[in-house]
């Protein structure tokens, strides 16, 4: 299903649409790379989960990073 108002992304020649504000900002800074690779980083602490303890520590850690990422996000869009 299409949305009423979608975002768009142009690259040169090439324009992308966007799912959300999140993804407008990381195709707009061509940050695919990065989220790929703490996509990556985070499959890898959470296959090394093996109890309720290193499950919490790995939940801290992806809680920080969407705080982090949620303020960026923020100033981002009031700028």
């Amino acid at each position: 299903m299409k949305t009423k108002n979608p975002l768009y992304v142009v690259k040169g020649k090439t324009v992308l649409e966007a799912k959300g504000v999140l993804d407008l900002l990381v195709k707009q800074l061509g940050l695919e790379p990065l989220m790929e690779m703490i996509m990556k980083v985070v499959r890898l602490l959470l296959s090394q989960v093996t109890n309720y303890n290193s499950l919490m520590i790995v939940k801290k850690i992806v809680d920080d990073l969407m705080i982090k990422v949620t303020h960026l996000v923020q100033i981002f869009q009031k700028a």
